[in-house]
């Protein structure tokens, strides 16, 4: 997941557009700290009202620990991966630090550049949901030990909708991908777009496409791709899934322009009425509590290939860990921030700020808007099996992943590849990468 897909507009974009509007010191796990000094901070990619539940946390933590003075720093976009990079590295690391976890735990833990907190979660699990999940331990261990706690959850399989622009023009919210279609026949000639998706930063577009590929292959066929063991992406699967978006494409149902522009770009063109529909991940949720928008969104399921025989999979699930730098120097401040962030009442704190989270019985303060998505991630871990995929270019070498796959997948909203061109070229960079 990258960092730009939690990264909320920014409040000049959208006000051009809208009106104003601990349980005690834990066993310790892991080796000493690297002997620097220990910097007392949090560094984490929240942003917006995450951002400010994030603040709350901090700002309690420092209450109840008066001899201690954390800081809050949230990560910028654009920014994030070389600051975490460069931090971890350091002799003066943040104490607690959010990296995206999955690939980056194995390549940080194996690096030494992480702390084993195998003790600390064996003692504290009970204080998550789904702790003893596959997709928990996919996100935070290495080698059998534990390096990362989760915090959010998210699903990219919604669909927000502008009721109003709906009503106008007469369309239908879909519930089938060719029913996209339908409604951009409906729009020709309005100046309105069916589906808000720029694709610049690349995840964007590639998002349509993973999701296809969820339903049309399953989970299982896109870990063993990921793997080049079992499966390519060159099937036929992923095949169809591509031609699945270059179709839609093909249909006008994307804006002009819809490879140039990027995340804050689609935003703002649904947010100020010119676009029905627009898929992204919950975590919009945070924009729309941030700065509410002038009209009343609704959220509905992104549709599926085949309505009769629908998919389960979701796309998302928990996207970044926390952890302790290994270089902390003394890690006594570190476990008892985790002590603090691990209940009940510190996840409340982000579920009243739009950020369904992992803390145990937390889910019950989301706002009213996000109890069906949170029905569907209950679904997902609850159904069996691995029940979320990451977004794919977590699980691939950053050749394949945010080279062949983001940019591929923008070629071909842009109309630049075709699908069997992007599947071929992303085939031959996994094949390379595997060797």
């Amino acid at each position: 997941m990258k960092v730009a897909r939690k990264t909320l507009v920014a409040g000049a974009v959208l006000a051009a557009l809208l009106p104003a509007w601990g349980c005690g010191l834990a066993a310790k796990g892991g080796s000493g700290g690297g002997g620097g000094e220990t910097n007392l901070a949090v560094w984490h990619q929240l942003a917006g009202s995450g951002n400010e539940a994030m603040q709350e946390l901090v700002d309690g933590f420092n209450a109840e620990n008066p001899d201690i003075a954390f800081q809050n720093r949230v990560l910028a976009d654009g920014e994030a991966d070389t600051v975490v990079r460069t931090g971890i590295s350091s002799n003066n690391p943040p104490a607690i630090l959010q990296f995206e976890g999955f690939r980056q735990t194995e390549e940080y833990a194996r690096a030494g550049l992480l702390t084993d907190i195998t003790p600390w979660w064996e003692q504290h699990k009970s204080a998550f949901s789904y702790a003893d999940g596959e997709l928990v331990k996919q996100l935070c261990s290495a080698d059998g030990k534990v390096y990362c706690i989760p915090l959010d959850v998210y699903t990219s399989n919604v669909l927000y909708v502008n009721p109003e622009v709906v009503s106008k023009y007469g369309l239908t919210v879909p519930t089938s991908v060719e029913d996209f279609k339908t409604n951009a026949a409906k729009l020709k000639g309005t100046g309105i777009s069916a589906v808000s998706m720029y694709g610049g930063d690349g995840w964007p577009a590639a998002q349509w496409w993973q999701l296809l590929s969820i339903q049309r292959c399953g989970i299982e066929t896109i870990n063993k791709a990921a793997a080049q063991d079992g499966a390519q992406w060159d099937d036929e699967c992923f095949l169809k899934a591509a031609q699945d978006v270059q179709g839609l494409a093909e249909a006008g149902v994307f804006p002009e322009g819809a490879a140039g522009s990027d995340y804050n770009a689609m935003m703002s063109l649904f947010l100020s009425g010119k676009a029905a529909f627009m898929e992204t991940g919950t975590w919009f949720q945070q924009t729309m509590a941030e700065t509410p928008p002038p009209f009343d969104v609704q959220v509905a399921p992104f549709p599926q290939v085949d309505p009769a025989n629908p998919s389960s999979e979701q796309l998302g699930g928990i996207n970044e860990g926390f952890g302790i730098p290994a270089k902390v120097g003394d890690k006594d401040a570190s476990y008892k921030f985790l002590d603090y962030m691990a209940t009940q009442k510190s996840g409340e704190l982000f579920s009243k700020a739009s950020v369904m989270n992992m803390m145990a019985g937390s889910d019950a303060a989301l706002p009213e808007d996000l109890q069906p998505a949170w029905q569907q991630v209950k679904s997902a871990f609850e159904g069996g099996g691995q029940g979320f995929s990451t977004y794919f270019e977590n699980l691939v070498d950053p050749s394949v992943g945010d080279q062949a796959m983001l940019n591929g997948a923008q070629a071909v909203v842009g109309q630049t590849m075709t699908a069997e061109e992007f599947v071929t070229s992303l085939q031959k960079a996994g094949a390379a990468a595997k060797k």
